[in-house]
This record gives C-alpha cells, sequence and structure tokens, in this order.
C-alpha cells in the first residue's frame, strides 16, 4: 500500500509540476485570463492532492512539506490575480514556484542527480502532453487562436521523448542482466520484459507516432482532430509514466 501512495503522490506531483511550467507557451493576451486560470486550476489539483501524500510521512513544518505549500500560494495567487496579460508579478509568482518544485524534486530523490535528471525528463513529458490537451479544448472557445503554441508544444515534446529514449536505452544497456532468461533481478524475468515493453511502445512508440499525425493535423490547422490525438497521447502518457514511476519505486529500474 506505501507503494502505491508514492507512486501517486510522484505522479500527480509531476503532473502539477509539469502542467504549470508550460504555461507560458500560449500567450494570455491571445488566450485571455480564462485559459491561464483553467491551466493552474489543472495542476492545483493534483499539486493539493501530492501534498496530503506527502504529509503521510513529512510533518507539516519540515522543508519539503514547505515546498509544496509555497507552489501552491502561487497558484492560487495567479489563479484569482492574473490578468489578460501577464505581469511582472505573475512572472514572479512563477519563477519562485517552478524554483520550489525543482528543489521539491531534488529532494525528493536524494540529492542524486542521475534520478533527478530522469525524473525531471518524465516530467516534462508527462506535462507537456496534458497541457497540450488542455489547450487544444480552447480553441472552441478562442478559434481563431494561432496553431503555433500547440506546434510548439509538439516540438518540445519530440525533444523531451528523445532524451527519455537516450536516459532508458543507457539503462537498459548498462544493465542488460536485468533481461536475461532466468534472472532474479528487479520483478524477474518475465515482468522485466513485460514492463519494458510497455513502456517501450506505449509510452514512447505510440506517443512518437501519434506526435507525427498530431503535427500534420496542426498544419491543416485541425486543431479538434488533434486535441482527439493528444487525448490518446494522454492515455498513454499516465500508463508509461505510471509503470516507469512503479518500477523505479519497486525495483530501482528506469524505463
Amino acid at each position: 500500500m506505501g507503494q502505491i501512495l508514492m507512486v501517486t503522490e510522484i505522479f500527480l506531483l509531476s503532473l502539477a509540476f509539469g502542467v504549470s511550467l508550460f504555461t507560458p507557451i500560449a500567450n494570455s493576451k491571445l488566450t485571455g485570463n480564462g485559459f491561464v486560470k483553467l491551466i493552474i486550476t489543472v495542476a492545483l489539483v493534483p499539486l493539493f492532492i501530492s501534498t496530503l501524500l506527502n504529509l503521510r510521512y513529512a510533518s507539516l513544518t519540515s522543508l519539503p512539506s514547505i515546498l509544496h505549500y509555497i507552489p501552491m500560494v502561487c497558484m492560487v495567487l495567479v489563479r484569482f490575480l492574473h490578468d489578460d496579460e501577464k505581469s511582472v508579478f505573475m512572472w514572479l509568482l512563477y519563477v519562485v514556484q517552478n524554483i520550489c518544485l525543482v528543489i521539491l524534486f531534488f529532494m525528493t530523490f536524494n540529492h542524486h542527480w542521475p534520478t533527478f535528471l530522469y525524473f525531471m525528463s518524465s516530467m516534462a513529458l508527462l506535462g507537456i502532453i496534458s497541457y497540450a490537451m488542455v489547450l487544444g479544448h480552447y480553441y472552441l472557445v478562442v478559434p481563431k487562436l494561432t496553431v503555433r503554441p500547440l506546434q510548439i508544444a509538439n516540438i518540445i515534446l519530440w525533444i523531451v521523448i528523445s532524451i527519455k529514449i537516450v536516459q532508458a536505452g543507457i539503462f537498459v544497456f548498462d544493465n542488460l542482466d536485468f533481461y536475461e532468461a532466468g534472472t532474479m533481478k528487479g520483478a524477474g524475468y518475465s515482468f522485466n520484459w513485460l514492463m519494458l515493453l510497455m513502456r517501450a511502445g506505449w509510452g514512447y512508440l505510440v506517443i512518437g507516432i501519434m506526435s507525427i499525425f498530431n503535427w500534420k493535423l496542426l498544419k491543416l490547422r485541425s486543431t479538434q482532430s488533434a486535441t482527439g490525438m493528444l487525448y490518446a497521447m494522454t492515455f498513454f502518457v499516465i500508463i508509461g509514466e505510471l509503470c516507469a514511476i512503479y518500477m523505479y519505486f519497486g525495483y530501482g529500474m528506469f524505463l
């Protein structure tokens, strides 16, 4: 049960961090402050739940708890005070919020740089797809909005997924004994292969192929079809990241 709660906490924290990190992609002067409030709400809810889960083992006044509170306060202020144009104060809240979340991630993974960087890329992959999916819906509200923000999100997705494939590939080739017949490392030979194939197939290959179709749809300015594609990508990235987080906390494997 404790492992499931830890996986849930890290997943929700990654979702909140990732979605809020990419909020500047779409200019608030073009979308209006309604979209900013929507995307901040999408980030705030998982951050709040992650904070509650963190309090299972951290005191109310511990540094990790404080690093949860500060971004929540920043998001609440943005949620209620953001105008159509982002002010200096809003940018300051954005910077403070993300600095706190970066430090929190670094502490969560015991100041271990390889693990920290791996989960930062996972956070970015989950965040950029979720952000783009929510943004796609907003074209119903602002139909004249340029497709440029979604194209930028797609380019960021390609960069992040390339980084993740390299990270996972390095781990797999450095730990081929996890995948040798009869091994008892990790969760055992069959389960290790099952999770690797699920992660590679659903979390990387399918998302990569869908992102190409998404790009082509955006070129045609078929925003609603692109949003449908992003819906499917969101489903697959959630499955992929949950598998990856579970395998790390359960068996110390990077996938």
